[in-house]
This record gives C-alpha cells, structure tokens and sequence, in this order.
C-alpha cells in the first residue's frame, strides 16, 4: 500500500513540476499563442519552435493596443526563458515601447504594433534617445501596423514616423539636360499628392485633363505624376547612366500568416525583407521593370513575369518565388515610386536620376501598404 502512495505521490509531483514548467507539447504553433500576464515564454516552446521549424506568433495588448511576435524556428539556436511583454504609450509624436526583458533573445524577432489609427507616411524609425535602434515598415489596411525587426534590446525606444510621403525630388546637376529647358513650374506645382518631379528629365507628365482611361485601359494618371511610356516607343541610351534605389519585400505576409500557403512559409524572411534598399545602376531610358529583372538576376532573386497585352504591360506574378494569391484571394506583387503607387505596369514606368523604387508584397488589394487609388476604389 505505502508503495502504491508513493508511486502516486511521485506522479502528483511529476505533473505540479510539468504545470509549473509548462507543458507545451500541445501547444499548437499554427495558431496565434496569448501571452501570459508575466509575458514570459518558456524555453520548451522555442524548443518546440525550433525542432518543427515553424513560424510562431504570440500575441499580447498594453492598454488599448494589441501587438504581436512572429518568431521563426529556422532563427533559433540557442534557446532560454524570454519575456516577451512590452508597455506601449502614445506620446505626442509617436509610439514609445517598454520591453520588459533585460536581455537579447538570442534570436532576431518580428515584433508587430497594431495601432488604431492610420499614419499617412512611408514608413518610421524607432530611436533610443538620438541613437536609431530599429527601422520600421508600416502596414495595415483601415489602420496602421508597425512592424519591427528587433534583433537586440533596449530599455526603450519611441517610434516616430519619418518624413510625410515625398513631396519633391529633384535629381542632381550631372543627371540634368540642359537642352530644351522650358518653364512648367504650373505643371509640376506641388501638394499633398505630387511627387514634384521637375523638369530635368524628358518625361511628359500628366496635366491632370484628362478624364477618361486611355487605350490600354490605363486610369486617368493623377496631376504632376509621369504619363506612362509604352515599350514600342521605349528609347534606351546606354551611354547615359544614373542610379536609383531598390527595394522587394513582403512583411504585409508576417501579419497575415494564418491566409498564407503553408508550402510558401519557409520562402518568408524573418523581417520581410528580400531586398533592402540598395543603389543599382539604370541606363537612360529603362523602365522600372527593366531594373527589376536585373536587379533580380544579380542578386539571384527567383523574379516570374507575364505579358498582358491589353495593359501593354509585363505584370509580375512572382518574387522570391511568392506569386499572387499565395497568401489570400487579394495577395499579390504591387509597385511604389517615391510614395506614390502608379496606377500602369512597371514596364511603362520610365526611370529618372535619384528616385526610390519598392515593390511590395500586398494582401489586401493594396489597401495594406498604402495604395491610396486602391483603397478608394
């Protein structure tokens, strides 16, 4: 009998040991995990993480903002107890974050701000006093998401929009053609909504008259923006070079991973990024698209297109081998150039000296990464 107490005593305490170490063999890592009041996640489960080699998000809330990580098993080597709880505060500017770990992970982690409001910028930076910690990428479709890629710790950091959505871009002397100067200071006039292009390129751009779509079932392109240049007419000259900026990434799909093909998880970067920006050489004349397919077999970026004869346009329907669709029936591969999503292929888009080129990976029409046209439609 007393053998029998104690073998029963023995397993009463195995299973007190297993709660208070937590027992997280069930846990399911395809679903988001509430953290708990301490915030504090127990090594078992990045363990768990790492040996699956799954994608986990835990979710959290710090007054009337909820946030949420997004860890993945192929970053994590070293494992250990991580408190993953932050303080949110709105202050006059921005966002400022608390973390309640002292400590670095040991592992980079998305971290993702669910705000209730919408930012009308491009993007943000998060600063511990002067010193800038983290770059932030915004998302969101009726409010603003902003998404970090934590890889070290800090006491705090305030998170402060950058600049508004780029107003003026004036490419340098060198990239100027000094023949054939004319005055369009009423036709490049600037506002909310111009990119303020001037007239130191042979670009034609849009007086805003026009109110109906042109034979390629293009939308009236909005005033100030560059009217699109069809591959026919497309005049290279590769004695002529300028530079510009590139970017691809994809973070829209970190907070939408429930919608995405479970066979696609692995292709996903741990901060949605597949190209950080970077300065690439164009010759005079190329079309973003022309870029693009460059840019991608340099750096051996997988990159699939498609000819759409009705837009007269290439439409690309993969990167990094996430096509369209592949995280949701709205999902796909959108472009921006200095802020403003043009509403014509990328092979229509006609290059200028200095501009800053994204394509960005949307789930929701566009709506997620600031498509303005698109969310009004």
């Amino acid at each position: 009998m007393k053998r029998i107490l104690s073998l029963i005593l023995t397993f009463v305490l195995l299973l007190s040991f297993t709660a208070c170490s937590g027992n997280f063999a069930q846990v399911d890592l395809k679903e988001p995990i509430a953290l708990a009041d301490d915030g504090i996640v127990k090594r078992d489960v990045f363990e768990k993480i790492k040996n699956e080699n799954a994608i986990a998000t835990f979710t959290g809330e710090s007054g009337e903002m909820e946030y949420e990580w997004t860890i993945f098993g192929s970053d994590l080597k070293d494992t250990k107890d991580v408190n993953l709880s932050i303080t949110l505060e709105k202050t006059e500017k921005g966002i400022k974050i608390k973390f309640s770990e002292t400590e670095d992970f040991g592992f980079p982690a998305l971290l993702s701000v669910h705000l209730n409001e919408k930012w009308k910028v491009d993007s943000a930076t998060a600063y511990d006093g002067k010193d800038t910690v983290y770059s932030v990428s915004i998302t969101g479709s009726k409010t603003s998401i902003l998404n970090i890629s934590v890889n070290k710790i800090v006491t705090e950091c305030e998170i402060l929009p950058d600049n508004e959505i780029q107003t003026e871009n004036t490419p340098s002397t060198e990239s100027s053609s000094n023949d054939n100067k004319q005055d369009n200071s009423e036709t490049n006039k600037t506002d909310d909504y111009l990119s303020g292009v001037k007239d130191s390129d042979d670009r034609i751009y849009s007086d805003g008259q026009n109110k109906g779509k042109d034979k390629y079932e293009t939308d009236p392109v909005p005033e100030g923006k560059p009217l699109p240049v069809e591959p026919e007419d497309q005049e290279v000259d590769k004695k002529k070079t300028y530079t510009c900026t590139f970017s691809i990434e994809c973070s829209t799909i970190l907070n939408n991973l429930k919608d995405l093909d479970p066979d696609k998880r692995e292709l996903v970067p741990s901060n949605g990024v597949i190209l950080a920006p970077t300065k690439v050489t164009f010759y005079e004349g190329e079309s973003v698209f022309d870029v693009l397919q460059r840019v991608c077999k340099e750096k051996g970026i997988h990159m699939e297109s498609s000819w759409t004869p009705i837009y007269n346009s290439a439409y690309i329907e993969g990167i990094h081998n996430l096509y369209e669709f592949d995280c949701g029936e709205l999902s796909g591969w959108m472009y921006r150039v200095n802020g403003w999503y043009p509403n014509y292929g990328c092979s229509r888009y006609q290059l200028v000296d200095g501009e800053k080129v994204e394509f960005r990976y949307t789930c929701d029409l566009g709506k997620d990464v600031g498509c303005e046209w698109m969310a009004g439609s």
